[in-house]
């Protein structure tokens, strides 16, 4: 069965703190665009699909604490429900943004849907010499 690379911390921590770094941008510094709307649940999907990808960059990034899987699964979704929580509440002030309790729902909504990641990483397992990764 083939198997994940673990890539090195700083790779996996690297690309969790890209992760956050978009979705600050896109949520606190971005001016929203006034074009034509795209579709009435627009706004849900982009949370839902940015706090998948905060949870499975998450994932990979606490890939060393497996052996606790009920602390890492909880410490992650805790990480990244609080950070859409904080995110919204950064966004009170913030001329021409808006906080909601939508925008949570699909945050967290996002960030189960994101938890798939600790089921793969089960069902694969890693490995740490890249040679094994992807091999029968």
């Amino acid at each position: 069965m083939p198997r994940l690379p673990l890539l090195p911390r700083f790779v996996r921590v690297g690309a969790l703190l890209a992760t956050l770094a978009v979705v600050v941008y896109f949520s606190l510094l971005d001016a929203p665009t006034t074009g034509a709307p795209v579709g009435p649940w627009y706004d849900k999907q982009l949370h839902f699909a940015a706090y998948a990808a905060v949870t499975v960059a998450a994932v990979g990034a606490t890939a060393e604490a497996r052996h606790r899987p009920r602390e890492r699964v909880l410490g992650v979704v805790a990480f990244a429900v609080a950070f859409g929580v904080a995110i919204e509440l950064a966004q009170w002030p913030l001329a021409g943004r808006y906080a909601s309790w939508g925008d949570v729902l699909a945050n967290a909504v996002g960030t189960l849907v994101g938890t798939a990641a600790f089921w793969i990483e089960a069902r694969l397992g890693y490995a740490t010499n890249l040679g094994e990764a992807w091999t029968d």
